[in-house]
This record gives C-alpha cells, sequence and structure tokens, in this order.
C-alpha cells in the first residue's frame, strides 16, 4: 500500500481524538454541541468508533453536571445505535455506583481513614487482571494520583479479594525509591477494597525493548547502519533499568519477600529515569536466611495474609517464572526472582522471552531449561553478557546468582567494562580491558607494531597481496551470508504463505530495501557469488510483493534469482539443497502468476515443479521440506483448475482436476501433521486447513453441498485451533476469519441460515478490520474486508426480504456495509489493483437495492457498474461471479435481455448459488423476474440450478 493510503489511515484516527477532544471542552464550557453535527464532519467508515466515544463523553459531563440522563432520549435520537447507547449507558451507570463515595460526601462511616480522602475527576485508565485503575485528582493535595478498585468479577472470590489486600498493603510497606508508594487504601461503601497510588509517567521496560531491537538491532552490513556506540548506548540504558530492579528486588529479599512475578511488563521506566518494580500482588513470604538477615529489618508479614503465604496464591507468567515457581508447591526464594530477573536479561538481549508462554508444552520445556542460547537469536551479543543471563537463568538455584544484588553488581560490573563474576576472567580479557582503557597508548603500540610488520613483510608482498584480497573476499561473502540469513529468517515466511512475523516484517521493510539495493550494487555477479545473489533478488521479491503490492516487479526478482541459481556450480552434495530452492523459487513464481490471473502460465510451472519434487522425494523419502513443498504445489494446481473461466464439461473436468489436487495435498499434510510436533506441526495444520477450505469451494462449485459444509467445518475447526492457541499471530486471526466467511457466503448461496451467515461475517469482519488497522500496507487484508462486507450487505438484504418487521433495520446495516465496502474497493481500484473494480461494481449496487435511491441513481450506479466490469474484461472472459454482478446491474437498467444472457453465461461457467438467485428474485433481478417475457425463463434458470445441487 502507498505512503498516501497509510498517511489516510493515520489521520482517520487522529480526526476522531481532536474532534472528541474539542467535543469535551465545548461541553465542560458551557455549550452543548450535538453528536449529529459532529459525526456528519467524519468519514462514514470512522462514525461508529466516534460515536461510542462522544456519547460516552456527553454522558460524563451531563452527569458530573448533575442532570439526569435519560436513555430514552439518546435511543430517540439515534435509533440505529441503541445497542451502542444501552451499552454505555449501563457502563457510565455502574461506574457512578463504584465511584460516587470518593467524589461525593456519604452518609456511610469509612473503613479507615483512608477512605475519607476526596478524589475527583475519576478517569477510567486502564483494566488489569484484578483490578480496574483510575486517574484522579488528590483535593487535599491538588496531586494526580491512581486509585485502583476490586474488578466487580474478582469480588466473590475470597483468595482473590485477599490477593488485591495484600498487593495493597505489600506495596505500601515496602519503604523503597523504586517501589510506587501507596497513598491510602480502604474500601468504597459497596465494601469494595481500593487503594490509591502514586502516578507515573513513563513508560513500561517491555516497551522499550521493543524500541531498541526495532530502532537498529538487526544491522546488515551497510555503511549507514547504527554505529555500534549508538547501539551499547542504548543497551546499557536498559540495563541500567534491569540493575535498578535487582537492587529493589534485593531489598524486598532482605525484608522477607519474594515478588514471584518479575517481567519486563512490570518494571516501568519513569519521565525521568527512574526505574520502579510493580505489581506485588503474587508476593509470597520466605523464611530468611543469614544472607538475607538484617537486624533494622524484621520480616515483613502483611496482617492481610493468612499462613506463611502472603497472597495464597501460585502464580507468574510463563515466559519468566523459575522451574520451581511452576512444577512444585513448595515454598520459593529469593533465586526464583533472580531466575524471572535473568529472563528479563534474555528479552533486553534477544527482543524475545526466554519461552512461549502459549507452547502447550511450555512447562516441559522450563522444567529441562531447553531455551535456545542468546547468541543463536542475536549472533553479536557479548559472551560475558550472555554468560551473567545463563547463571541467573541456571536450572538449579544453587547456581544461580545468590542474591538479586550480586546480579545487579555484574550488570553494572559489564557497563564498566570491569570484572564479572559470572565466567573466569583470561589473561586476553584482562589485557583487552587495558587497550581499551587507554586507547592513546594501544593505538601508538598498535603503530608501532604495524609499521613492524609491514617492513618484515615487504619482501614477499605480492604474496600478502593476493592473499589479502582473497581473505576480504571471503570476509565479504560471510558478512553477507550472515545477513541473509537474518534477514530470510523473517522475510521466508511470506514466501511460505506465511503471515506470523508481518510486524517485524514491516518495521524493517526500509532496511531490507537498502540492504538488497547495496548487495545488488557493490557485490559483483562472480561465480562463487551467484548463489548469494540469487537469494538477494528473492528478498526484494518478498519486499515487493508483501509490502508494495507490486507483483509484476516481484515475478522479475524470481525469475533474475532463478537464472543465477542455475548458473552458480554445485556439487551432488549441495545439488539436492539447490534444487528444493529452485523448486520453491518457483512455487513463488506460480502463486504471483496466480495473483495476476495468468492461468495458463501458472499451471505450467506448477505441474513441471511438481514432477522436480516427485523425483526429490523418491530420492530422499524422509525430507520433510520436499513433502511440504509438494503439498504445496498440488494445492497451487489446484487453484489454476479452480479459477480458471472455463464452460460446460471443460468445466466440469476443471473442477474434478481441481478436486484431485487440493485432496493430494491434503493427503500429504497428513500425513506431515501426524510425523511433526511443535512449531512445525501448528504450520502443516495451518496448511492443512487452507486445503480443507478450498476443497470445500470446489464441492461449492459442483452442488455437493452437504461435502462443502463438512470440508469447511474441518478448516474452522484446525484454524479455531490455531487461533486459540496464538491469537496474537495476524495470520491465524486472517485464515480464521476467512473459515468465518466460507460459512456465511455457503449460507447465502446455498442453504439459507441468514442468522448463521449474518453471525458468522460479522465476526469474520471484526477480525478484519482488526488486521486492516494494524496492518494497512497489505493488499490481501484490505480485500478479504471489502469481500466481507460486500457480502454482509448483500445478506443483510436478503434477510430484510424475511423478515419485515426488521425490514428498515436490516436495510441500514446493510448500507453501512455496502458503503464500508465501496471505500474499501475505491482505494484498491486508484491503486490499480485488479480486484478492486469488481468489488467496487458489486458495492454499487448493492447501495442501491435498500430502497434509499431514486430510480435514476439506481441506474446510473448499475451504468457505472457494468463499465466497470467492462473495463476489465469483455463479458466472454468474465468469470461466473463478475457475470452475476453484470446480470444484476443489467436487470436494474431494464436491459433484460442482455442480464439473462449474463446470467445464463454465469450458470454455464460453474455459478450455481441457486438460493441466491431465488432471494435476488424481489432485489436486483426483480424486473428481470417480474418481466412476462423473460421471467419465465429466469425461473426455470434457477430451477435447473437447484435441481443440479445436493443439499442433504
Amino acid at each position: 500500500m502507498s505512503n498516501t493510503a497509510r498517511g489516510r489511515a493515520g489521520s482517520a484516527l487522529l480526526s476522531i481524538d481532536r474532534q472528541c477532544d474539542e467535543f469535551e471542552r465545548n461541553w465542560l464550557n458551557g455549550q452543548q454541541p450535538r453528536i449529529e453535527e459532529v459525526l456528519a464532519q467524519l468519514p462514514a467508515d470512522t462514525q461508529a468508533v466516534a460515536f461510542r466515544e462522544l456519547l460516552a463523553i456527553e454522558l460524563d459531563v451531563r452527569r458530573q453536571k448533575g442532570e439526569e440522563v435519560n436513555a430514552d432520549e439518546y435511543r430517540q435520537r439515534f435509533p440505529e445505535r441503541t445497542a451502542v447507547v444501552d451499552e454505555v449507558v449501563a457502563m457510565l451507570a455502574r461506574d457512578l455506583a463504584e465511584t460516587s463515595p470518593l467524589s461525593s460526601p456519604s452518609d456511610t462511616t469509612p473503613s479507615s481513614a483512608t477512605t475519607s480522602t476526596r478524589y475527583e475527576q475519576l478517569r477510567f485508565f486502564r483494566r488489569g487482571g484484578l483490578g480496574a485503575l483510575y486517574r484522579a485528582v488528590d483535593e487535599s493535595l491538588h496531586r494526580e494520583t491512581v486509585v485502583k478498585f476490586m474488578n466487580e468479577q474478582c469480588e466473590k472470590d475470597p483468595s482473590l479479594v485477599a490477593q488485591f489486600k495484600v498487593e495493597a498493603e505489600v506495596t505500601g510497606r515496602l519503604d523503597h525509591p523504586g517501589i510506587v508508594p501507596v497513598y491510602g487504601i480502604g474500601q468504597d461503601w459497596q465494601g469494595r477494597p481500593f487503594y490509591v497510588m502514586r502516578m507515573i509517567n513513563g513508560r513500561e521496560l517491555k516497551q522499550a525493548i521493543v524500541d531498541y531491537h526495532h530502532g537498529g538491532q538487526l544491522k546488515p552490513v551497510m555503511p549507514h547502519a547504527l554505529s555500534g556506540g549508538h547501539r551499547r548506548q542504548m543497551l546499557c540504558n536498559l540495563l541500567e533499568h534491569l540493575a535498578n530492579a535487582c537492587n529493589t528486588v534485593a531489598y524486598a529479599h532482605h525484608v522477607g519477600v519474594v515478588h514471584c512475578d518479575i517481567k519486563p511488563a512490570n518494571i516501568m521506566i519513569g519521565k525521568y529515569g527512574e526505574t520502579f518494580v510493580l505489581d506485588w500482588g503474587l508476593a509470597t513470604n520466605f523464611e530468611r536466611s543469614s544472607t538475607f538477615f538484617s537486624p533494622n529489618e524484621p520480616t515483613m508479614r502483611p496482617h492481610s495474609a493468612t499462613g506463611s503465604s502472603t497472597s495464597g496464591q501460585r502464580g507468574g507468567t510463563y515466559g519468566y517464572s523459575s522451574p520451581e515457581q511452576v512444577l512444585t508447591d513448595g515454598p520459593l526464594g529469593p533465586t526464583s526472582d533472580v531466575y524471572s530477573l535473568g529472563a528479563t536479561l534474555y528479552e533486553i538481549i534477544t527482543g524475545q522471552s526466554p519461552f512461549n508462554g502459549r507452547d502447550p508444552n511450555v512447562r516441559e520445556l522450563i522444567r529441562s531449561g531447553e531455551f535456545p542460547p542468546p547468541h543463536k537469536l542475536q549472533r553479536d551479543v557479548c559472551p560475558r553478557l550472555e554468560a551473567i543471563c545463563l547463571k541467573a537463568m541456571a536450572l538449579a538455584p544453587q547456581s544461580r546468582y545468590p542474591t538479586a544484588k550480586l546480579l545487579a553488581d555484574d550488570l553494572n560490573n559489564w557497563m564498566r567494562d570491569e570484572e564479572i563474576t559470572a565466567v573466569p576472567d583470561r589473561w586476553f580479557d584482562r589485557l583487552s580491558r587495558v587497550g581499551r582503557r587507554h586507547r592513546g597508548l594501544t593505538a601508538a603500540a598498535f603503530i608501532l607494531l604495524t609499521t613492524f610488520l609491514v617492513a618484515a613483510g615487504w619482501i614477499d608482498r605480492m604474496w600478502q597481496a593476493q592473499n589479502f584480497q582473497k581473505k576480504t573476499f571471503l570476509a565479504e561473502k560471510q558478512g553477507l551470508e550472515t545477513a541473509l540469513n537474518v534477514f530470510e529468517d523473517i522475510c521466508q515466511p511470506f514466501a511460505n504463505g506465511e503471515m506470523n512475523n508481518l510486524g517485524d516484517l514491516r518495521r524493517i521493510a526500509q532496511k531490507i530495501k537498502n540492504f538488497t539495493s547495496y548487495c545488488l550494487a557493490n557485490f559483483p555477479d562472480t561465480e562463487g557469488m551467484q548463489f548469494h545473489t540469487a537469494r538477494v533478488y528473492e528478498l526484494r521479491s518478498i519486499i515487493s510483493h508483501v509490502v508494495d503490492n507490486n507483483l509484476d516487479s516481484a515475478l522479475a526478482d524470481l525469475r533474475q534469482a532463478e537464472e543465477l541459481y542455475r548458473k552458480s556450480p554445485a556439487s551432488m552434495t549441495e545439488k539436492f539443497d539447490r534444487d528444493k530452492r529452485l523448486a520453491h523459487n518457483h512455487l513463488n513464481q506460480g502463486r504471483l502468476l496466480i495473483d495476476l490471473q495468468k492461468w495458463s502460465e501458472a499451471r505450467g510451472i506448477c505441474e513441471s515443479t511438481a514432477e522436480n519434487l516427485q523425483r526429490l522425494r523418491a530420492s530422499q523419502p524422509d525430507d520433510k521440506d520436499v513433502q511440504r513443498l509438494l503439498a504445496e504445489a498440488y494445492h497451487c494446481l489446484g487453484e489454476t483448475f479452480l479459477n480458471q473461466p472455463a464452460e460446460g464439461a471443460a468445466r466440469q473436468q476443471a473442477l474434478i482436476d481441481a478436486e484431485s489436487r487440493f485432496t493430494e495435498s491434503k493427503k500429504i499434510r497428513e500425513q506431515l501433521v501426524a510425523t511433526t510436533s511443535g512449531e512445525d506441526s501448528r504450520n502443516h495444520i495451518r496448511d492443512l486447513a487452507r486445503s480443507l477450505g478450498y476443497l470445500g469451494d470446489v464441492y461449492c462449485y459442483q452442488g455437493e453441498i452437504p461435502k462443502a459444509a463438512q470440508a469447511y467445518e474441518e478448516s474452522k475447526k484446525y484454524r479455531e485451533t490455531l487461533y486459540r492457541t496464538m491469537s496474537s499471530d495476524p495470520e491465524h486471526r486472517f485464515q480464521y476469519s476467512r473459515a468465518l466467511a466460507n460459512f456465511g457466503r455457503l449460507e447465502r448461496g446455498y442453504r439459507g441460515d441468514l442468522k448463521s451467515a449474518i453471525e458468522n461475517l460479522e465476526k469474520a469482519a471484526d477480525f478484519q478490520q482488526g488486521l486492516h488497522d494494524s496492518f494497512p500496507e497489505v493488499a490481501v487484508f484490505e480485500s478479504d474486508l471489502g469481500d466481507t462486507r460486500n457480502t454482509l450487505a448483500e445478506v443483510y438484504l436478503m434477510a430484510s426480504v424475511n423478515e419485515p418487521q426488521r425490514a428498515d433495520e436490516l436495510r441500514q446495516k446493510a448500507h453501512a456495509a455496502a458503503e464500508a465496502a465501496s471505500q474499501i474497493y475505491g482505494r484498491l481500484e486508484r491503486q490499480n489493483s485488479g480486484s478492486g473494480a469488481s468489488g467496487l461494481a458489486q458495492s454499487l449496487l448493492l447501495l442501491d437495492l435498500d430502497g434509499t435511491a431514486s430510480a435514476d441513481e439506481a441506474r446510473r450506479h448499475a451504468q457505472d457498474a457494468e463499465k466497470r466490469l467492462n473495463s476489465m474484461n469483455p463479458e466472454e472472459t468474465l468469470g461466473g461471479s463478475d457475470l452475476v454482478t453484470l446480470a444484476m446491474a443489467r436487470s436494474i437498467q431494464g436491459q433484460l435481455d442482455a442480464a439473462l444472457r449474463a446470467l445464463k453465461l454465469a450458470v454455464q461457467r460453474g455459478e450455481n448459488t441457486a438460493y441466491r438467485f431465488e432471494q435476488h428474485r424481489k432485489l436486483a433481478f426483480k424486473a428481470l423476474a417480474d418481466d412476462d417475457k423473460f421471467g419465465p425463463q429466469f425461473d426455470a434458470l434457477v430451477k435447473k440450478v437447484r435441481a443440479g445441487l445436493t443439499l442433504q
């Protein structure tokens, strides 16, 4: 997507914020602006979000002024948004009941002195697991504070109530600059506990880590890369905050308290460099040994706790919890927190936590200490810093740092370039430090030594020069290969049809572009570099495809890479790996040709690739990569047969061929799922779900609706499992949304359960809207959203025909969905995307079917839709779905003969959505169906299509 498109998405959100701020200011200044007027100034696709915010502001200000809020007034003003009105009114009523004792006098006697403190201007801040946080102003001292209330759903659990009270008491009694001060604790008039804390302006350490790693950590070998000094300074800033957190935790240990939930999200960096350790809700006591005993610091045992445990809960976060915390019920000691601090250091070094908390095997991995060493993830990590991390995260507690203070000392020593205790200090380590501290003396000695060596080697200068050139070439080649490995790790999933690294790719896309440009301009196309240069072209192809949506450029780069692969020499052992790379390259070409709708070319390259992969599998039958590529080759072949326009018997044969290829792909993927585990298995499950979804499409076109429903159901089951397991992964959200949309289209076209269709399509649209908002540059997210909104608009219209009592409401929803789709496809059309014209044509027709447009306006839109379809392809070569849209446009214009001809041609090309045709008898095809001459022909055609379906 272009930068202009990205700017439009961002400016819409900023516009909402500005309008809401101005709206609130006007109300507070005594004016009474109307919500309707503000909404009229915003784009249609942002009005739903803005309405909720504006309504909440208006109701809250009116409540503060003492006005009585009448929900019926807003229901009458906004009849199409009654559900949102009820939700906002209920939310504000609940918040009023919860917080009114703090902001207004009450006859209820406070349970402690702290409850009588006046805190006003309560504004919701954020919600956590146990409590909701509000910003508030302390009326007595005129300072901003945070008030934390117990969540309503947690009040019925005594253990959670105890945990909340312990969190407040522990935080309040721990007297250290690194712990947020608590100003008051008590209960409101309903008995709900709350406490008041200092307001901290800053950010979490986790966010600082993200900024560090995606602001220059992945540094290719290029002249414009970040300097090492700047990177080290950024790293030392993070380590300094971690060392401060270690000292804070060390203080808690010396009063007998273990935190139990140390992680980057619970370490806050203040605006002026302060470091705070937050969230003491899981803290527990331990019996102090002499190491932690101090005469003036008795063991702190909160009065709200019972037994030896402070909270009575054993919790934590899998990515950072120690093995003893996760796998035993015994008492925890300070070394458990040391482990968590080490895990936090691991994330600072590598950019990710040592364990994935969503991995079903995470407990076993933690128990056995199986996490990749930091240098496996970041090759340039300092070995001494890695040693500190690994010592803190040692599997046996006795092998870790005995105290958090010693961990802090080692971190400070590393930053000062002094000796550390994690590894023995060797003679060359000491020598290196001397050199770094006395750079002037070292430089002089180095120059003298260099001069001597140059003089001594002058006799065989030519030989040395030749050897030097060889070494330089090898060093350049090694640097290029290292950078390629890093970038391919990020980009390769896109060439495999995955998107799980989408965020990483978006953040460093420009760096990859610069890297590929630098390599292609500076590295010669010589025999020893051809293989690596081919990889560079493939990298550039992925960026052109995924980020720039330039399919022609991506295809040209893949073909250039193919040529270089063929030129590069290879031994017999290397030939197998090169042939796999060639197969992968050909499949990527096939996918691009499919996207470009060049069906014959795509089929040819996919068929030859499948044959080559069959030969490779015969020579290496256990190679999982070959099996996966072969399954993908069959899948791509299936897509070419499924989508290529054909008629009559040729169309039926194409569907048979598509079914055969998808079935073969499915069999291979089922075997891969059964014989792999972990992340590999999840990848194969995703691919299997994709094959099942396409099989469902084939069965629909063949009229085998029960088979289609079964395939869709299996696909949805797999995709939902992956989504539930890894809900933050955009690829799994995207695929799950497609599974939901499949059911919506099945009901729209064949079975007619419109309630189920609406439920699935609305859910799919929500997923796709979120993906598009997060990744506006990914064209497939936007086009899928447009398609789903068009389908949803059509289903709303069908439902309005069948439910007269809800007809107005459903037509309004249809209009909103079609309007949103038209904006999406308008953007795509302006970007010269092939899918834009077809989708926009459908949107224009749907906008006029809700009854709001005049006959002349409907005809103009229908003419516009027909013009767009004709600009894509002549009628003779349009696909079945586009022909149905063309028939609708002609029926609305009164071109009944031409409309019937287009519809018959669509049926010949496999379009058999009988239920859809029947419903449009009262919508787009009304003029055609009601005509004395053409109406019977229309009915006969629909009857013929219906007879060809198997619905039971």
